[in-house]
């Protein structure tokens, strides 16, 4: 079946696997495998030219480099994709002058099999309201360093919305895309990213939504939960830089944010000093390992945003310190609906909404309201 995609329909890329339903029909199956009857209306997403952050792997010959997504097979072969119409314009663009630009600096791109060359891949994220873009280079080594750096300003000069370039350090020969060193090549050091009325500073290993609008959609309805609660003691664990924080802020006496990674913690606390939100704080801590934070904090809410794994024993630390009010936002449908197994021992739902983030895909954001059983 044709779709959209000249990808697809070349058997190029097989990422996404819903392309030949109609968007209406995706929607409905994504409602049937999250199997919820009291669902509310799905938040719908543009279906092109919504996702912002692509990584890609670059593979081929300094000469003739091949710039792909990660896992796309064959890509030795001459395949690769430069116009992918999920991505947003900005990325389409800038990627055939990164091609150039990969012969210009002379950055020989790393082969699997002689584990010889430099360059592995690159990441881009662009955010739209700012329109400033994001660019890393993923390399074996430094020793492409001072090519990058001579030649980055061609970059810069023919797209000025490109304000941040860094190139990522990663030597292990394995399937790992970033190392934990990053260099950087110009002077900005982090892009803004606009979500609703804040603007967040995000470096280069930032965590943010790939749908700037559904995010924000997504960021909107987690605060009027918490507005409509009237409760005031607000946690969010897996917080990140912070954005369901900042989006409840207006309706909460107090905040506290927890996250694993120390870099997104100054960030976020710097975010709150800039725009005077002296009802949040943030503390860098693993969110299985706060029952101290939680029994001493007190929380009417918590709000939990945990990877793909799930909950795992935060769940227990959340039931054990029974909120009045546990909002829950899940990018898999398997780990919530089993972490949700768990949490209604003593929770009721009583909102559940998708929120469609990935069309085309069998991915998607889920929203859920729970309230201790005995004050419903």
């Amino acid at each position: 079946m044709k779709t959209f995609c000249s990808y697809y329909n070349q058997d190029i890329c097989r990422s996404c696997d819903l392309i030949t339903l109609d968007y209406k029909q995706q929607i409905l199956k994504k409602e049937e495998t999250l199997g919820h009857s009291s669902l509310l209306p799905t938040v719908e997403s543009k279906e092109l030219h919504f996702r912002n952050k692509a990584k890609f792997v670059v593979t081929g010959t300094m000469e003739n480099p091949i710039i792909g997504l990660s896992g796309i097979e064959n890509l030795d072969q001459g395949r690769e994709l430069l116009d992918c119409p999920l991505h947003v314009k900005e990325i389409n663009e800038l990627l055939p002058t990164i091609k150039s630009f990969i012969t210009l600096a002379g950055l020989p791109p790393y082969q699997i099999e002689s584990k010889k060359g430099e360059l592995k891949g690159i990441i881009i994220f662009h955010s739209s309201i700012s329109n400033e873009t994001y660019l890393r280079f993923i390399l074996r080594s430094k020793e492409a360093y001072d090519r990058i750096k001579k030649n980055h300003f061609s970059l810069l000069e023919k797209h000025p919305h490109l304000q941040c370039i860094s190139i990522n350090i990663q030597p292990i020969p394995h399937a790992i895309l970033e190392g934990d060193t990053e260099i950087f090549i110009t002077e900005k050091k982090s892009i803004n990213h606009q979500l609703g009325n804040i603007s967040f500073s995000l470096g280069p290993r930032a965590f943010v939504q790939t749908n700037q609008e559904v995010s924000t959609k997504l960021y909107e309805t987690a605060a009027d939960c918490v507005k409509g609660s009237g409760y005031k003691r607000f946690m969010e664990l897996f917080c990140g830089q912070g954005a369901f924080s900042f989006f409840c802020a207006p309706y909460i006496d107090s905040g506290l944010g927890i996250e694993i990674n120390p870099d997104a913690i100054v960030e976020a606390n710097k975010t709150a000093a800039k725009y005077q939100l002296n009802n949040l704080d943030f503390k860098s801590a693993d969110a299985s390992l706060v029952e101290n934070e939680i029994e001493n904090y007190r929380p009417d809410i918590i709000l939990v945003n945990p990877p793909r794994r799930g909950l795992g024993k935060s769940c227990e630390l959340v039931l054990k310190n029974s909120p009045k009010m546990i909002i829950y936002s899940s990018c898999n449908h398997e780990t919530l609906n089993s972490d949700l197994e768990k949490l209604r021992a003593k929770y009721e739902i009583t909102k559940i909404q998708i929120f469609d983030m990935f069309p085309h895909t069998s991915h998607f954001e889920t929203l859920v309201e729970l309230r201790m059983t005995e004050i419903i």
